[in-house]
C-alpha cells in the first residue's frame, strides 16, 4: 500500500462532549487540592477549591454552548476540529513562555552502537545519513509502508510530513521584520514587549486581511498569538545542514525526483571533508555559538530570529528549509567529558582558558529542527523539536534508519543486491566516483554578525551554559518489564506510569500533576494528546501504599486497580475521548473570541473568565511531571526535558525483562526517584509472590497461562513431574538447569546483582507472614479497630472533601478505610527499610 493511499479512509478525530471534558478536567485537578502538601493547606480546603462551581456555572451557560457550537461547526467542515485553530503544535498545554532556567523541550533517543567495531565517526554519520535519506525518498515518492497500530489498525501518516524540511519559528506581525532597525541599540530592544503596532495596521488587520463574516474560509490565516509559535515547513527542500565546532555547511542530497545523489561512502567522505574544514584555525576563529538562540526563552529567541531575518534572509531561510541537521560532534568521552546522554543531547561544556569563550561542543546545536547527532567516538542520537515532531513518528523513523545501516552488512556480502533493504524501490542516481569532488558539493554559510548580534548570541549561550550546569541526566535499568506485568495481568506501560507516582508520593509526600502523551493517529490527520496520570483513585493508593492500614494482599489489588484504570484513560484517548486537546480549543476560542466572531456579554465574559483564568488549573500548563514510552531495541536510552524549573522529565523504554528509564530535572534527586521507584516494583512483585504461593488465597488477578506455566516450573524444579507434561519441555527445562522456559522469576533476577528490597527486609519476617492470617483476610472487614490499629492507621481530624455528605470510599465501605482515605493522618512509613540492600545468597 502507498504511503498516503489509505488517509481519506480514516474517520475524523471525534469532537468530546463538553460535560465529559470538563467532568475529566475536575477529576485530575481534584486530588491536588486534598493531597498533603501541594497548594494549599488540606484541612479547610472548602475557603480555596471552588472549582467545581467555577465548572457548574460555566456548563450551563450561553457562552459554553457558543464555544461548542463554534468547534463543532469546524468539526463539520474539517478533517479534524482543530485544523483551523492555532493548535498545529504537538504540546500546546505547554506552549506558554518558556522561562530562562528551563532547558528547550526536545526529547531525545540514543541509537545502539553500530554492528561494525571500532567505526569512525565520518563513517558512522554517512551510514545514518545515508539510511535517514533512504527513509526521506521513500516517504516521498510513497514508498514507505503505513504504520498500523497493535490491531492492526492504519494509522495516519501526515504527521511525517512536518518531519523533514520544517522549523519551529516565531509568529510575527506583517511587517513586522521589515520595520525592523538593525542600528538599534539593544538595552531597546523588544525582548521584554513587542514594539506597538503601525498607526496604519490595526489589531484586526494582524488577524486577517477578510472580515469576521468569512471565518469558516479555508484560505483564513491564523490569528497572530503574542511571542506564538509556528510551524514552517518547505515540502520541496533537497538539501540537508551540517554543523561541526560552531560552523555551517549546506549539502545538496535529492534530485529533482527525490533520488538520492550519494550513498553511504560517498556522504563519509564529505563529513570527513566538513571535519577537516572545521579545525582549521582560521576557520576555527569563525565559530559562532548560533545555535544557542533556539535554546533561549521565546521572547529572546523571538527577538533574535527577527535580527536574522532582517539581516541573513537567505541564509536563514537554507537553514529552516534544511531536511534535518547532522550534528558532527567532536566530543569523544573522554574522563573530563559528561556521560554519553548529556554530551549526546546537548553536547560538552568547554571553556576556553586564554578567551573565556566556549568551546564545547554545546555550540554545534539547532534545537528548532530535527537533529541527528554522531559524536568522535561514533555514539549516535536523534533529537527533535517536540512543538513540530510528534514522538511516534520519530521513533518510526530512528528505527528504520538504525535498521537500514545494519542491513547494509547484508548488502555488501551480497553484491550490492537492493532487495536487502526496508525500501528496495528507492534509488541513488549516485555521482560517478572520480568524478565526486566532495570540496564542491558543500557549500559553508560565512557569518558576520554585528556587535548587537554578537552580544545576543553570546548571552544565549551563557544561558545554555548555565542550563547544562544546572540539569542533571540520570539514567538507570530496573529488572520489570512486560513479562512482569503480563505475570500480574496489566499493561506494562501503566505499571511504570502508576509506579512513578507512587514512588514520587512516598519520597516527597504529595501528588504532582503528571501527563503522559497518548497517540490519536488512528484518527485523519491527528497527532498525540497529552493524558493527566493523578485521580482520587491514585491518591488513595499513595496514601495506602505507604501506610500499615492495608496487607499485601490489599495492597497489591490496589495498585492493580489503579493501573487498569489508568489503562482505561488510556485506551478513552486513543479513541479521540480525551479531554486535554478539546479544553485547549475552548480556552483559545475565548482568548480570540473577537477573530472568530463569538459574542460574549458580560456575565457570559465573567463566568468563562472565572474557569479559564482560575489559579486552581494552573498546573494543566506547568506539569511537574511529563513522563512517556518511547523507544525499542534499536535505542539505548529515551530522555524528556521536565516543563518546569522544579520538574522531573521521565522516558522509558520497555522491554520484556527491564525498563530502561532516564530522568531529567535541575537540581533534583532523580537517581533516589529511580531507587524509589526500583523499591515499588519489588514490593509488588513480593507481594504477588506471597500470595501466589499462599494456599487457599483468591480474589487477586493472576494470567491463567501464566499460572499454569509456573505450576508447570514447580513441577520441575521438585522433581514431581505431572503425567502429562511432554517429555519434550522436560528434558528442554533439564537442559536449562531449571531457570528455562517456564521460570520467569529466575530471568528477571539473573539481571540484577542483589536481591529485590523487601519492605520488611527479612526473608523469616516473609514466611511468617504467608503462614499468618494475614494474607486470607478480608480488607473490608466490618471489625472494630483497636487501639493499635487506630494509631497505625492515623487519626481522624477532618473531612477533607466538602462536597460529599458522608465519608466515602472508591472501593469499599469500611469505615476503618474511610479513616484513611478521607483524613489527614500520620503516616507511618519505615524509610529507614528503604534503601538497604539484601546480600545475595550463596
Amino acid at each position: 500500500m502507498a504511503t498516503f493511499e489509505h488517509e481519506n479512509s480514516l474517520s475524523a478525530l471525534p469532537l468530546p462532549n463538553l460535560q465529559d471534558t470538563l467532568r475529566q478536567l475536575e477529576e485530575c485537578i481534584k486530588p491536588l487540592h486534598f493531597a498533603d502538601g501541594y497548594y494549599k493547606h488540606p484541612l479547610y480546603p472548602e475557603e480555596n477549591y471552588d472549582l467545581p462551581s467555577r465548572i457548574s456555572q460555566f456548563a450551563s451557560s450561553d457562552a459554553a454552548r457558543k464555544l461548542q457550537g463554534r468547534l463543532k461547526d469546524f468539526e463539520s467542515e474539517n478533517h479534524c476540529y482543530l485544523d483551523r485553530l492555532h493548535l498545529d503544535i504537538n504540546n500546546h498545554s505547554l506552549t506558554q513562555e518558556i522561562q530562562d532556567d528551563v532547558l528547550p523541550r526536545n526529547p531525545f533517543l540514543i541509537l545502539s552502537e553500530d554492528a561494525v567495531q571500532d567505526v569512525r565517526q565520518e563513517e558512522r554519520a554517512g551510514v545514518l545519513c545515508y539510511s535517514a535519506m533512504r527513509f526521506i525518498s521513500a516517504l516521498k515518492n510513497g514508498f514507505l509502508p503505513p504504520d498500523c497500530n497493535a490491531e492492526g489498525d492504519l494509522l495516519t501518516m501526515v504527521p511525517y510530513l512536518n518531519m523533514f524540511g520544517s522549523t519551529r519559528c516565531p509568529v510575527f506581525r506583517p511587517g513586522e521584520v521589515d520595520a525592523f532597525d538593525l542600528n538599534k541599540p539593544y538595552t531597546e530592544s523588544d525582548l521584554d514587549e513587542p514594539e506597538p503596532l503601525p498607526s496604519d495596521v490595526s489589531e484586526e488587520a494582524v488577524f486577517s486581511n477578510r472580515s469576521r463574516s468569512s471565518s469558516t474560509s479555508s484560505e483564513r490565516e491564523e490569528p497572530f498569538r503574542r511571542h506564538g509559535i509556528t510551524i514552517n515547513t518547505y515540502r520541496n527542500s533537497k538539501h540537508i545542514l551540517i554543523i561541526s565546532k560552531g560552523q555551517y555547511y549546506i549539502l545538496e542530497v535529492l534530485d529533482d525526483n527525490d533520488n538520492l545523489l550519494y550513498d553511504g561512502s560517498d556522504l563519509s567522505a564529505i563529513f570527513l571533508s566538513v571535519l577537516k574544514d572545521c579545525q582549521i584555525p582560521s576557520n576555527l576563529r569563525k565559530s559562532t555559538a548560533l545555535g544557542s538562540l533556539t535554546s533561549y526563552s521565546l521572547r529572546n529567541w523571538r527577538y533574535a530570529r527577527k535580527r536574522l531575518h532582517k539581516r541573513f534572509p537567505d541564509e536563514l531561510t537554507m537553514v529552516d528549509s534544511a531536511l534535518f541537521v547532522v550534528v558532527l560532534d567532536e566530543s569523544d568521552g573522554s574522563e573530563h567529558e559528561t556521560d554519553d546522554r548529556k554530551r549526546l543531547f546537548y553536547g560538552t561544556s568547554v571553556i576556553d582558558e586564554k578567551t573565556g569563550f566556549q568551546i564545547g561542543s554545546c555550540i554545534s546545536r539547532w534545537y528548532d529542527k530535527l537533529q541527528l547527532v554522531v559524536t568522535a567516538d561514533s555514539k549516535a542520537a536523534v533529537i527533535w523539536d517536540s512543538f513540530t515532531c510528534d514522538g511516534s513518528v520519530v521513533l518510526r523513523f530512528a528505527s528504520d534508519m538504525y535498521a537500514e545501516s545494519i542491513l547494509r552488512l547484508a548488502r555488501e556480502v551480497n553484491n550490492n543486491d537492493s532487495s536487502f533493504s526496508l525500501w528496495p524501490q528507492v534509488q541513488t542516481n549516485r555521482l560517478v566516483k572520480n568524478e565526486l569532488q566532495v570540496s564542491d558539493k558543500v557549500k559553508k554559510i560565512i557569518w558576520s554578525f554585528s556587535h548587537i548580534l554578537n552580544t545576543h548570541v553570546h548571552l544565549s549561550e551563557t544561558n545554555l551554559t548555565d542550563l547544562i550546569c544546572k540539569h542533571n541526566i540520570v539514567h538507570k535499568t530496573i529488572p520489570f518489564g512486560r513479562r512482569m506485568a503480563r505475570e500480574l495481568g496489566i499493561k506494562a506501560d501503566s505499571m511504570i506510569q502508576i509506579a512513578i507516582q507512587v514512588a514520587h508520593y512516598a519520597l516527597y509526600g504529595k501528588l504532582a500533576f503528571s501527563f503522559e502523551p497518548v497517540s490519536t493517529r488512528s484518527f485523519k490527520n491527528s497527532r498525540s494528546v497529552f493524558v493527566p496520570v493523578q485521580n482520587q483513585h491514585l491518591l488513595d493508593l499513595c496514601q495506602l501504599f505507604i501506610s500499615n492500614y492495608l496487607d499485601e494482599k490489599g495492597k497489591l489489588e490496589k495498585f492493580l486497580a489503579v493501573c487498569d484504570k489508568h489503562t482505561e484513560t488510556v485506551s478513552a484517548a486513543r479513541r479521540g475521548q480525551g479531554f486535554e486537546k478539546h479544553f485547549n480549543a475552548l480556552k483559545f476560542l475565548f482568548q480570540f473570541r473577537s477573530h472568530y466572531g463569538i459574542q460574549l456579554d458580560a456575565d457570559e465574559m465573567r463566568v468563562t473568565s472565572a474557569l479559564f483564568d482560575s489559579e486552581l488549573l494552573s498546573p494543566f500548563s506547568a506539569p511537574d511531571i511529563i513522563a512517556a514510552n518511547c523507544g525499542n531495541t534499536a535505542m539505548t536510552a529515551f530522555g524528556i526535558n521536565p516543563a518546569v524549573p522544579q520538574g522531573f522529565g521521565i522516558g522509558y523504554i520497555l522491554e520484556a525483562d527491564q525498563c530502561d528509564l532516564t530522568v531529567t530535572s535541575q537540581f533534583r534527586q532523580g537517581e533516589r526517584l529511580l531507587f524509589m521507584l526500583e523499591w515499588v516494583l519489588t514490593e509488588i512483585r513480593e507481594y504477588w509472590n506471597l500470595i501466589r504461593n499462599a494456599e487457599g488465597c483468591n480474589g487477586v488477578k493472576i494470567s491463567p497461562l501464566v499460572d499454569k506455566l509456573y505450576k508447570l516450573d514447580n513441577a520441575f524444579n521438585t522433581g514431581k513431574h505431572a503425567t502429562n507434561v511432554p517429555p519434550s519441555l522436560i528434558a528442554l527445562n533439564s537442559v536449562n538447569g531449571g531457570y528455562g522456559l517456564f521460570d520467569l522469576r529466575g530471568h528477571v533476577e539473573s539481571r540484577t546483582p542483589s536481591r529485590p528490597v523487601s519492605r520488611n527486609n527479612s526473608s523469616m519476617r516473609l514466611n511468617e507472614l504467608i503462614l499468618s492470617s494475614n494474607l486470607t483476610r478480608s480488607t473490608s472487614t466490618d471489625s472494630v479497630p483497636t487501639e493499635k490499629e487506630k494509631q497505625n492507621t492515623g487519626h481522624q481530624i477532618s473531612k477533607l472533601d466538602p462536597f460529599l455528605s458522608s465519608p466515602e470510599s472508591s472501593d469499599s465501605s469500611s469505615g476503618k478505610r474511610n479513616n484513611v482515605i478521607n483524613s489527614r493522618f500520620e503516616i507511618n512509613f519505615d524509610r529507614s527499610s528503604v534503601g538497604k540492600k539484601v546480600g545475595t545468597p550463596n
